[in-house]
Order: structure tokens, then C-alpha cells, then sequence
């Protein structure tokens, strides 16, 4: 009687690690590229915020309203030397103006401390040391508020021409381009 009990035991153990190397394989053949960077960020933000741009430390943006009335996910590393190759970040500073010929954007513009380019809540460059724009990440709306979803970064326009604006020229409107797919920077920058 115990030799049959046992053998059932046995037998059912054996069938329940058959069961789990089988899961095994079969999940180990889903394969990943790599590790997905980023994640979907939940917020209670909704498109009805007029306040300053809200930094979001852990996942590299800043939400902002733009001039154009809709909200942005500001990737806070700049493109260029500065940003993408050294890693500094922009910071929001609600005092600052910046006197173009014909208008003045501000008060309130993202700085680059380390590069010295200066964007507006859009993210569009005004003046400066960036190759671009600040990218952006995807955002879509829910009934409690937005979802930024930060796997995948598109690139900030560029200028319409070769040079970069300064601030004694007034810099050309950008030219609307196909939105490509850009790199972040990672940890390890120094």
C-alpha cells in the first residue's frame, strides 16, 4: 500500500516538473531584442494644465503646456555635445526672457546650463548650442489624466538651415520632418 502511494507521488512530481521545463522552453524561446528601456508613466495631469513645466526625475521629462495649447513630454537631455554626449540636463527657470528681434519668448524657458541654448515650453530652440529641438515622447490621454510612454523617443525638429539660431538672428521656423526615432542617453554618460 505505501509502495503505491508512493509511486503516485513520485509520479506526480515527476509530471509537474515535466509541466515547468516545458513553460521553460517555451518561454525561452520568446525572445527579447535586449531590455526595453523606459516604461508608460501615469499621471494625473490633464490636457486643462496651464502651471509651470513638472519635472519627472525618474523618467528624464518634463511635462509642459506649449504656445500651441497642447501638452509635451520633454526629454530633458539636449541634443548635442552638451546634452546626448555629456549628460547635462535643461532645467526649467519660470524668470527668464530672451529678447529676439521682433518678440521676446518668456518669461519661462528651458536652460541648458552646461551649453548655454535656451527652448520654450514647446521644446522648440531659440538660441544656442543644440543640434535640435528637445525630443519628445508620446503621450495619450485617459480618463484620469495623460500616459507618457517613454520607450520610445522622437527627435526634435531640426532648424531649417545648417546654422545654429543665435540670439542675434531670429531663427527660421523649422521644417516639418517625418518623426524619427532617437537614442537616450544612458546612466553611464559621464
Amino acid at each position: 500500500m505505501i509502495g503505491t502511494r508512493f509511486a503516485v507521488a513520485v509520479a506526480l512530481v515527476l509530471s509537474l516538473a515535466a509541466v515547468a521545463l516545458g513553460v521553460v522552453a517555451l518561454m525561452s524561446t520568446i525572445r527579447d531584442d535586449g531590455p526595453q528601456t523606459g516604461r508608460l508613466v501615469q499621471t494625473r495631469i490633464t490636457n486643462a494644465y496651464t502651471g509651470d513645466p513638472l519635472f519627472f526625475p525618474i523618467d528624464d521629462f518634463y511635462m509642459s503646456r506649449g504656445a500651441d495649447g497642447r501638452m509635451h513630454a520633454l526629454y530633458v537631455y539636449p541634443a548635442g555635445f552638451f546634452g546626448h554626449d555629456r549628460g547635462c540636463r535643461v532645467v526649467w527657470d519660470a524668470t527668464t526672457t530672451l529678447a529676439l528681434p521682433g518678440s521676446t519668448k518668456g518669461p519661462g524657458l528651458f536652460l541648458d546650463p552646461c551649453g548655454g541654448a535656451r527652448f520654450d515650453r514647446d521644446g522648440t530652440l531659440l538660441a544656442g548650442a543644440a543640434d535640435r529641438d528637445l525630443d519628445q515622447f508620446t503621450m495619450s490621454a485617459v480618463p484620469d489624466g495623460l500616459v507618457v510612454d517613454t520607450r520610445k523617443l522622437f527627435c526634435g525638429a531640426g532648424p531649417e538651415s545648417a546654422s545654429t539660431p543665435s540670439i542675434f538672428a531670429t531663427p527660421t521656423p523649422a521644417t516639418p520632418e517625418p518623426a524619427r526615432e532617437c537614442t537616450r542617453v544612458t546612466r553611464d554618460t559621464p
